[in-house]
């Protein structure tokens, strides 16, 4: 009688048991399929904000020569934004977009262009609110590339 009764009891708990994994699978399930997807992403750095924003040509020099934005380059702008797009070209018909990156330890700004499928990398020499300076160091002599915020 005694291990009837142990039997029963025995039982009565697994079916608890079961019931509470049940309740604990179906909460998973639950959570897996209704909370939202939601992708962390870590705020902008001073350096990612700095950059994003219009710039304009203003000039290039390259050893001891220095060519400044003439007609033809005038209207030359590279638009880099915070989703990490960018366009550059010929303001307003000629934009090429593609994608940018920077990385914060070397200040290497890298640009892959999306209709060329080429990325292209150059040195962040100098960003402030009103100028950046690329370092083009793939060039001989380097070319050092001078714009301004529009």
């Amino acid at each position: 009688m005694i291990s009837h009764f142990r039997l029963k009891i025995a039982l009565r708990k697994k079916h608890h048991m079961h019931k509470k994994m049940r309740a604990v699978k179906f909460l998973m399930l639950l959570f897996l399929f209704v909370t939202p997807v939601v992708k962390a992403q870590s705020p902008a750095s001073v350096l990612e904000n700095r950059l994003c924003k219009t710039w304009k040509l203003e000039r290039m020099e390259q050893g001891s020569k220095v060519t400044t934005a003439d007609k033809a380059l005038n209207d030359f702008v590279m638009i880099i934004n915070d989703d990490h797009t960018i366009k550059q070209g010929i303001n307003p018909d000629g934009l090429i977009s593609g994608q940018w990156s920077i990385d914060e330890k070397t200040m290497m700004l890298s640009i892959h262009d999306d209709t060329t499928g080429q990325e292209y990398k150059m040195k962040v020499t100098t960003v402030t609110q009103n100028e950046l300076v690329l370092e083009d160091t793939a060039s001989n002599p380097v070319l050092y590339i001078h714009y301004l915020a529009k």
